[in-house]
């Protein structure tokens, strides 16, 4: 059992964010908060004290584990990225010792940005997608993962048989499936559609629906993406008419970037109840697009913020929040005709990285926010202590600014202290 000391941060909802001063968070031996009270003295047996912040844990909902370590390559399209990038980091991960070692470093990198949750890409390597698991257990991240799926048009080594390719994802979502009370989740991943057949997608939405599992994949994420998958599938509108066609536009899946998603698009997503993660440190850096955020919202699609490791260079989440914000502003400056919708304000930038993403992850019912019944994902963080001086609502606008990776001194999933 642990007991938590300082300022709780309760994100609530796109325009609530709570903060209560002097608080303290129990956490059970099950690994749930028991108790969020106010007025407890810090006593010896306290983690955190007056002048520390209690967070809950950050989710990063799209990035790829193989890029770990090639992030900050400038200078490259998304498909010239994919040639020069992705498919050489992947392909190391035929040594499965390799991948287990990247596999670690990961989680510390991780656990040391606050990261208590991730949904991501692994390789098309059956054995390093095992190993992933192996860690994720191990060193207690939480996890939404699977191997990369991809039969067509991908370099050889990573270009599998779709049969072998289907047979080792259900193998490995059988094993791993909510492992570790629910921690660890598998996720049918397609890579995108010009990579993967009609028997490939088709054989992914049937095994996740089966198996309850999520689905995670790319849609929109460059104008030349965008004209590929048209030239391969001529008989569909575009990516999510191809996603709806293949059984994969579900409430359990989970779409990457959606950068150039038009409004009847935005409409179909929302009303299949598919989530659009945002990755607008990655869109800008690989100079794929700005993606409409405002305009995803009103249409009430879920979202959620992805870093997109390593075609975003940033793995703190809070910062992937900030520039999210800064985009939106951006095209509410430069938008013609000028936009009346508000743009998002730190609490939804808050709300995003927690309990947002929770909902759009299916998460909610676990994570998400301090609250009485929810497993502990949570951070004890110092921050510069002026900010506690400001007024509640200014709070949480200096906080999200300000906060920095170094400033974390406890990282908490599951009410087990994992780092950093």
């Amino acid at each position: 059992m642990h007991r938590l000391c300082g300022t709780v941060l309760q994100p609530e909802g796109p325009t609530t964010c709570n903060v209560i001063a002097d608080a303290s968070v129990s956490i059970g031996t099950d690994g749930r908060i028991t108790e969020v009270t106010t007025g407890v003295p810090v006593g010896t047996d306290a983690i955190g004290d007056a002048d520390c912040w209690i967070l809950p844990g950050f989710i990063d909902a799209h990035l790829h584990l193989p890029q770990w370590d090639r992030r900050g390559i400038d200078g490259l399209s998304l498909f010239a990225w994919h040639e020069q990038v992705v498919y050489p980091a992947e392909a190391r991960f035929t040594n499965a010792d390799l991948a287990e070692r990247l596999a670690e470093d990961f989680v510390t990198g991780m656990i040391a940005n606050g990261t208590t949750t991730i949904a991501a890409f692994g390789s098309p390597h059956a054995e390093a997608t095992d190993r992933a698991f192996g860690v994720f257990a191990r060193r207690g991240l939480r996890a939404i993962f699977g191997k990369t799926l991809n039969d067509v048009n991908c370099p050889k080594g990573l270009c599998e048989p779709t049969d072998k390719a289907l047979d080792e994802a259900r193998g490995l979502a059988a094993k791993w499936h909510n492992a570790e009370n629910g921690r660890l989740r598998y996720a049918f991943s397609p890579r995108m559609p010009v990579c993967c057949s009609d028997k490939l997608m088709r054989g992914a939405a049937a095994l996740a629906e089966m198996m309850q599992c999520h689905i995670q994949t790319h849609v929109a994420e460059s104008l030349a993406e965008v004209a590929a998958v048209r030239e391969k599938f001529p008989d569909q509108l575009d990516d999510v008419d191809v996603f709806a066609e293949m059984g994969l536009l579900t409430p359990r899946t989970v779409l990457g970037h959606g950068v150039f998603l038009n409004q009847q698009q935005r409409a179909q997503v929302a009303e299949a109840r598919t989530a659009v993660v945002h990755c607008p440190t990655a869109n800008l850096f690989l100079e794929s697009g700005i993606m409409d955020y405002v305009a995803q919202r009103a249409a009430g699609v879920p979202l959620a913020l992805g870093s997109s490791v390593a075609g975003g260079d940033e793995p703190f989440m809070p910062r992937v929040a900030v520039e999210c914000l800064q985009l939106a502003k951006a095209l509410k400056v430069v938008g013609m005709p000028k936009r009346s919708q508000p743009t998002p304000k730190p609490a939804e930038a808050w709300w995003l990285l927690t309990k947002g993403a929770a909902n759009a992850l299916d998460l909610a019912d676990r994570i998400g926010t301090i609250r009485v019944g929810l497993e502990a994902d949570c951070l004890v963080v110092r921050p510069e202590p002026w900010i506690a001086t400001l007024p509640p609502e200014q709070q949480v606008s200096a906080l999200l600014y300000t906060i920095r990776p170094h400033q974390i001194e406890h990282v908490f999933i599951a009410g087990r202290r994992v780092g950093p």
